[in-house]
């Protein structure tokens, strides 16, 4: 039921508002909808490492450009289903990723920007919820490849920490690659197709979580 209600809400923000292409300049709301489809690797130096099931995150994301360089973007990712580990015990764990960034162009092909983030998941079997948050700072690169495509990549680095119910926490640092391509399909939408890999290192723990796989996306214009 939860699940539902938040996928109803993304469902009302993409009803709301569309966004713009990548290639518009000036003041405007670009509103899309992103998926991640990922496996999660979990690296414990105790109990060695174990990968789930694929499953996918899917939610709403918006950038606000108030000028030709400046923006505000912002994202929310929920799982459509669980984490599934087994490995002797089944485990299953749901996933909510929150980020918000501001950013500035430097040129057209080059920007940095500077954000937050907050990733929650709750094992069902046992209650347990992690969750990893904390600043990161990062940088984009756009490369034009025809008249209605481009190439893109990003880089953020984590400032993030661990804590876990019960009152474990620790500093938990970590980067995310993405890279891919944006197309137009309109003057007034694009699609993204890329590729997504995220990691944090728990510092004194050693224990280390990774999600990979492919980032799909459609956004349009207000």
């Amino acid at each position: 039921m939860k699940r539902m209600l938040v996928g109803a809400v993304a469902a009302l923000l993409m009803i709301v508002g569309s966004g713009a292409a990548y290639a518009e300049n000036g003041n405007g709301v670009d509103l899309g909808v992103k998926m991640w489809v990922n496996w999660w690797t979990h690296d414990d130096p105790q109990f060695g490492s174990i990968t789930s099931d694929m499953t996918a995150l899917l939610g709403p994301e918006i950038k606000v450009r108030l000028s030709n360089r400046a923006f505000v973007e912002a994202s929310y990712l929920f799982s459509l289903s669980d984490y599934t580990f087994s490995s002797g015990v089944v485990y299953n764990d749901d996933r909510q990723d929150a980020n918000v960034a501001i950013g500035y162009m430097i040129v057209p092909e080059f920007g940095v920007r500077a954000g937050y983030k907050n990733s929650e998941n709750q094992t069902r079997e046992t209650g347990i919820r992690d969750t990893v948050y904390g600043p990161f700072i990062g940088m984009v690169v756009i490369a034009p490849m025809y008249y209605n495509a481009a190439f893109y990549s990003k880089f953020d680095y984590l400032f993030t920490r661990f804590k876990q119910t019960g009152g474990f926490q620790e500093d938990s640092p970590g980067w995310i690659v993405e890279f891919g391509f944006n197309v137009n399909f309109t003057r007034s939408s694009y699609g993204t197709f890329g590729y997504k890999y995220e990691t944090n290192r728990g510092s004194n723990s050693g224990v280390e979580d990774s999600f990979s796989g492919l980032i799909f996306g459609a956004t349009f214009a207000l």
